[in-house]
């Protein structure tokens, strides 16, 4: 009951992050039910591909093509009437945060490849960035990455700053050691 209870508060903080700024819905007089079941499919598949894959390091590749996996899962469902189809940024966001929640929690032990790209750890990686000499990063909004090319562009540069300063950390690790409530 407790894991379940735990699973339950982390999809919850999962959504919440991941729908925040996303626009999902078409209209925002979709039911409740409906959103319920809708959240529920999503959930189910990213949970069968951590089950599956993430109790040991994936490659990017791999972690790459899930991310796809859950895009092209939001626009396969029937509920194309009601919500916009999960484009790449917000698929990300929610891999990554059930990833990093997961693993924080220790309900996974494998560290995740990447971190959940938004808004402030860009920020943050552009202040460490700064503090340390490198080129400034163009923020890009993650809501409107329509493929993994603004995504990687977030993750090679946050690679540079973890070879600047955080040498021998993952940048999951990173970002966690960077990342601060607003």
């Amino acid at each position: 009951m407790k894991d379940e209870f735990l699973n339950n508060e982390i999809w919850v903080l999962t959504f919440g992050g991941g729908f925040q700024r996303a626009n999902v819905y078409k209209n925002l007089e979709v039911s409740k039910d409906v959103r319920k079941e809708f959240r529920n499919g999503l959930r189910m598949h990213i949970e069968k591909l951590v089950e599956e894959q993430y109790h040991q390091t994936v490659s990017e590749k791999t972690h790459i093509a899930n991310i796809r996996s859950i895009e092209d899962y939001s626009k396969t469902t029937q509920f194309g009437d009601v919500y916009i189809p999960i484009n790449f940024g917000v698929a990300q966001k929610l891999l990554n945060l059930y990833l990093k929640y997961s693993w924080c929690s220790g309900r996974i032990n494998a560290v995740p490849v990447h971190f959940p790209v938004d808004r402030l750890i860009q920020i943050k990686l552009n202040k460490e960035a700064h503090k340390n000499g490198l080129k400034l990063f163009k923020l890009k909004p993650w809501t409107q990455f329509e493929d993994k090319e603004d995504y990687n562009d977030v993750i090679e540069f946050a690679k540079e700053v973890r070879d600047k300063k955080f040498s021998g950390k993952t940048l999951a690790e990173m970002e966690l050691e960077i990342f601060t409530r607003r």
